[in-house]
């Protein structure tokens, strides 16, 4: 019990200063000042507009289907050679109808993407002023406390 509370205090009383076997040593400091380093980023947003796209419609579709509908309509009628005559002429009046009902021009919407760019400033890191006057550069996400650990080469 006595060697862990030896360990304790002394622990306590190296808790600020410790030396490194490569020369390092490692010291609490008090902070006086703090100003923050800023660097300006660019973001991209992007912007979504709807647009109408109208094309030209000539009609294929429809003539393809009308055609089908009216050769199988006028494989109804006639008789021997009349009746290929019907289904022709039925498939030929179907293709005609059908493109006519299918033709002219087609409007959709359609969504563009394009994408606006701003700068904004962001804090990068803050120069901190300590008791000796001596001023470091620290990059850290966190705005630093009261005291600060200054790690020293010693030659």
């Amino acid at each position: 019990m006595k060697k862990i509370t030896m360990l304790f205090v002394a622990s306590i009383l190296f808790s600020s200063t410790c030396v490194f076997a490569d020369g390092q040593s490692m010291t609490m400091a008090t902070v006086t000042n703090v100003r923050e380093v800023f660097r300006i980023i660019t973001i991209r947003e992007p912007i979504t507009s709807r647009e109408e796209v109208c094309e030209d419609d000539k009609g294929i579709g429809g003539a393809v289907l009308g055609g089908v509908a009216g050769g199988l309509i006028g494989n109804q009628f006639g008789k021997g050679s009349g009746n290929a005559a019907m289904t022709a002429l039925g498939a030929v009046a179907g293709a005609v109808t059908g493109q006519n009902m299918t033709r002219g021009t087609k409007c959709y919407p359609r969504d563009r993407v394009s994408y606006a760019e701003r700068e904004k400033e962001v804090i990068d890191g803050y120069i901190i002023t300590v008791e000796s006057g001596e001023e470091f550069r620290t990059k850290t996400r966190y705005h630093v406390g009261d005291r600060v650990k200054i790690r020293s080469t010693i030659e």
